[in-house]
């Protein structure tokens, strides 16, 4: 059962609904989504190249000479973790892909230079990060990202997403950009905030998850203010911000929802392999706090 499903509830099945689809094996899997793949992009070259769960890819080569390969790994965990999503694993994945074609293509005139968006981290990743920094580099002593306490143990991190590849933003970086603190903050978020009109909000009855695009639906937290409206919650927004791609709110008031939503950030970010936190977070004076409630 899929994380949104735990916190949502299944609902009862129609009569004379059919049964629970059969789950594909990686090879079938593969076989589907190539399919998909080639009703998408009718001129694109499609190659299966088998292997192990964490081998196996899809190479895709489209007219304009732009090429990826597409590692089937994390999305077919995804679907084996609820086989009823099928389809909905398969259009994530495909609006992945057209979101890669756009930026490749260079309709962006600034793209080769990046656009710097915000990340939500935890301290427990920057520990690690800089741990293993000073084993590598024993000699190097600067900090390589530009890291700000967000609430509890999460933090407030930047890349720099170009068409080919994302980095972190470095304080170096960051100087030659002429973007310094809440300055930064602000330039990230806009840049962010152009994403808003594919935000969805899945659920209802005072519990939603917020899908973007798998990469940065964690950070659309940060611009609650700028889509509160289209939810609907009792008392104050809390959320789970358990994994880079899992966002879920609910309300204060609801102590039931709160309940589960606690126990969902606790699974979702001990099995995760992009988790955060398995606390709670409540939107308050503008911002977000460590939710004790």
């Amino acid at each position: 059962m899929s994380f949104i499903r735990k916190l949502f509830g299944r609902k009862p099945a129609a009569p004379g609904a059919s049964a629970a689809p059969s789950v594909l094996d990686l090879q079938a899997f593969a076989q589907r989504f190539a399919g998909e793949l080639r009703d998408a992009f009718p001129d694109a070259h499609i190659r299966i190249v088998p292997g192990a769960q964490n081998e196996a890819r899809i190479d895709l080569s489209l007219p304009d000479g732009i090429q990826a390969g597409l590692q089937l790994g994390n999305i077919y965990q995804r679907y084996l973790s609820d086989p009823q999503e099928l389809e909905s694993v398969l259009a994530d994945q495909l609006a992945t892909v057209r979101e890669m074609q756009q930026r490749l293509s260079g309709e962006d005139e600034a793209a080769e230079a990046g656009v710097v968006l915000p990340v939500i981290k935890t301290r427990s990743w920057h520990e690690t990060a800089m741990n293993q920094l000073r084993a590598s580099q024993p000699d190097r002593s600067d900090e390589p990202f530009v890291i700000a306490p967000l609430a509890g143990d999460l933090l407030l991190t930047y890349v720099v997403d170009t068409p080919a590849s994302m980095s972190f933003l470095s304080p170096q970086d960051a100087e030659q950009r002429e973007l310094r603190g809440e300055a930064l903050r602000a330039h990230a978020l806009d840049n962010l905030a152009r994403w808003l009109p594919e935000l969805e909000l899945k659920g209802a009855g005072g519990r939603y998850a917020a899908r973007l695009d798998r990469n940065y639906d964690a950070g659309m937290a940060l611009l609650f203010e700028r889509w509160r409206e289209r939810i609907e919650v009792r008392g104050e927004p809390v959320f789970a911000i358990a994994a880079r791609d899992e966002l879920l709110v609910c309300g204060s008031e609801d102590g039931e929802s709160v309940a589960e939503l606690r126990a969902i950030a606790q699974e979702i970010s001990r099995t995760s392999p992009y988790a955060l936190s398995a606390g709670l977070f409540v939107w308050r004076d503008g911002g977000l706090r460590a939710y004790e409630g």
